[in-house]
This record gives C-alpha cells, sequence and structure tokens, in this order.
C-alpha cells in the first residue's frame, strides 16, 4: 500500500511540474481546436450532469472566445444517441437525439467558426467527417471526461498520425479538462491524474494552462 500511495504521489507531482503553454508560441492559422461534450447533458442537467463540467463552461468559453477569429477550426463533439444506441448499455441514457441533452451549452452558441459534430460514442475520433490534417500542425483539446472522451479522443489522434507517421503536436490544458465524480465508484481527482499522465507517456503534450 505504501509503494502504491508513494507512486500515487510521484504521479501528482508529474502534473505539478507541468508547463505552462504561451498561445504566442502557436501558430493559429494552423491549430484547430477540439471542445468536448459542453453539452447541456453533462453540464447542466441530465443523468450525467456534473458540477465539475459546469464549472469548465466559463474558463472553455473565454478561452475559444480569444482565439475563435484566428484559430484554423473550432469543433465542438456532443454526444447523440438514440433509445437504440448501444453505448448506453454501459452508461444512463443521456443526450437522446433531439433534446436539449444532446445541444451544446448556450454560452458556446454564438460563438464564430464552430462546427458541431455529433457522435453516437464515446470516441470522437470515429466521427470526424475529415482526417486530413495536412494544413494543421497543433490540435488543442478541451471539455470533459479526462478519462473516457478525452482520452480516448486524444489517444486515437496520436496512433492514427503515428501510424501514418505524420509529426502533429495534441495539446491538453488540465484547467480546462475534467470528470465527473461519484463516491467509491469513480474518484475524479484520482482518475485526473492517472490519465493525465498516461496522456503525457503517450506523446500528449499536456499543460497546467494555456497563456492567451
Amino acid at each position: 500500500m505504501n509503494n502504491l500511495l508513494n507512486e500515487l504521489n510521484i504521479l501528482k507531482n508529474n502534473l505539478d511540474k507541468l508547463p505552462i503553454k504561451n498561445i504566442s508560441d502557436l501558430d493559429l492559422n494552423r491549430t484547430e481546436l477540439f471542445i468536448v461534450d459542453i453539452n447541456n447533458g453533462f453540464a447542466k442537467e441530465g443523468s450525467l450532469y456534473s458540477p465539475r463540467i459546469e464549472n469548465l463552461i466559463s474558463p472553455i468559453v473565454e478561452f475559444t472566445k480569444s482565439i475563435s477569429k484566428d484559430v484554423k477550426n473550432i469543433i465542438a463533439f456532443t454526444d447523440y444517441h438514440t433509445f437504440d444506441s448501444i453505448e448506453l448499455l454501459s452508461y444512463p441514457s443521456h443526450c437522446i437525439e433531439n433534446t436539449v441533452e444532446c445541444e451544446i451549452v448556450d454560452e458556446l452558441k454564438n460563438i464564430e467558426n464552430l462546427k458541431i459534430i455529433k457522435k453516437n460514442s464515446t470516441n470522437g475520433f470515429f466521427a470526424l467527417e475529415d482526417i486530413n490534417f495536412e494544413n494543421t500542425d497543433n490540435i488543442i483539446i478541451v471539455g470533459d471526461c479526462t478519462d473516457i472522451c478525452i482520452y480516448q479522443l486524444s489517444i486515437t489522434l496520436k496512433s492514427y498520425f503515428n501510424q501514418h507517421n505524420i509529426n502533429k503536436n495534441i495539446i491538453v490544458p488540465i484547467n480546462l479538462v475534467d470528470t465527473y465524480h461519484t463516491d467509491n465508484v469513480h474518484p475524479a481527482d484520482l482518475l485526473n491524474i492517472v490519465f493525465f499522465n498516461s496522456m503525457i507517456q503517450n506523446g500528449i503534450e499536456v499543460v497546467k494552462y494555456i497563456n492567451y
């Protein structure tokens, strides 16, 4: 048990030592922003609502507005299920088509250059209509949940690029990402530590925050 706690502290310290990224270091004309599941069903109401996700709304909206006129592309992924969706065998019913839950939050709706992509699984990669990133150098990923949709999207993107020997920079700022907490089942702080570290080990650029 002591070894386990020591290892956990080491992983936490890894995150405490993360650098800050300056937006000025990026060519925004060759940068895309992926916003994951900042929708009503996770951030405002419903069976999978979490106050931790609701707390992401304001900082993500502020960050997105600050770069929206300069960034190449902004994609907002949102869950969009039917009652027959296989994913609902694993999770409570949520974000059913044509309900308010599957809509992105109102605070994001008036941001220019934002495209909404509906997804029927936890992995937004498979909902992308275009995986040609020829004129993209950087992909910033924000939203929820750290250990599910964010992790799967970032790792799948990285694996796709590795498979095809494509060198792209995937950036995950930890102040704009979080997961839900359920006592004795889904410990959010622990899962954040573990999954952010796994992203780092897999070549994702995880940073404390992006200075803009």
